[in-house]
């Protein structure tokens, strides 16, 4: 076999896994259910910037403030610090609404997501650990930088296993119920 040939062989096969990708996520994108969370921007430190926003969603906990407290009250209790309740598990929709499902099994050895409880004044918030990315164009406005009292909210794409997949984003403006889709083309 001639070495060019072995080229466009590997270059072959490498465009194949490409687009084996690509159809995975658009076939996910149809079967799997969709669904809005709300979402702060959450900006780790890298070194390594590009033009996406960094978010962490908010999910619904089953569980009752007096459920929490007592599983977790020793963790509640400790001073100073404003995350407690890591869990392991995944993430369902319960009559439309996303909410975690958490696993029994130990902290350590999670096989999908990790999800934490943090204070927020008098509040506590679950949200999944690992940050998702939302990739923006180049020209377009930080989608992030909102007036007093709205809310920026993620449509995803939940899938079986692993975090959800970013579509697009939308503002919730104070006093209303609906979400806006935000043009950020």
């Amino acid at each position: 076999m001639k070495p060019i040939t072995k080229a466009i062989a590997v270059a072959l096969i490498q465009v194949l896994i490409v687009c084996s990708l690509g159809a995975k996520l658009l076939y996910d994108r149809r079967t799997r259910p969709q669904a809005w969370f709300k979402t702060e921007r959450y900006d780790p430190n890298l070194p390594i910037r590009g033009r996406y926003v960094s978010l962490q969603i908010e999910l619904n906990d089953s569980r009752s403030p007096e459920e929490i407290a007592k599983k977790f009250g020793n963790e509640m209790q400790a001073v100073g610090m404003n995350t407690f309740g890591q869990e392991c598990g995944s993430i369902v929709l319960r009559s439309g609404t996303p909410a975690a499902e958490f696993d029994s099994g130990p902290i350590w050895d999670c096989d999908n997501l990790t999800f934490v409880r943090r204070r927020v004044a008098d509040e506590t918030r679950l949200r999944l650990n690992e940050p998702i990315l939302f990739f923006i164009a180049d020209t377009a406005k930080d989608p992030t930088s909102l007036p007093r009292g709205d809310e920026l909210w993620v449509l995803t794409t939940i899938p079986r296993k692993g975090p959800p997949r970013p579509i697009a984003l939308g503002v919730k403006k104070a006093g209303e119920t609906a979400i806006k889709p935000l043009d950020l083309n």
